[in-house]
């Protein structure tokens, strides 16, 4: 045996580093959270729109 450490041992991996760089005031929402917060609200509201109006044709129907 020798007592040179084993070369074949790779180096730990690292992630490339994020490509988007967000520049933001201290006080300013993450505009990608503002964006996401909107889609979902705007989802959930059709959503309950889509229940209201099944129900009131329930409620209506012969």
């Amino acid at each position: 045996m020798t007592d040179r450490p084993n070369q074949s041992i790779a180096p730990a991996y690292q992630p490339p580093e994020p490509e988007l760089r967000l520049v933001l005031r201290p006080d300013a929402p993450d505009p990608r959270l503002v964006a996401f917060v909107r889609l979902m609200a705007r989802r959930a509201a059709r959503d309950w729109f889509r229940s209201q109006q099944q129900e009131q044709r329930r409620r209506s129907g012969p």
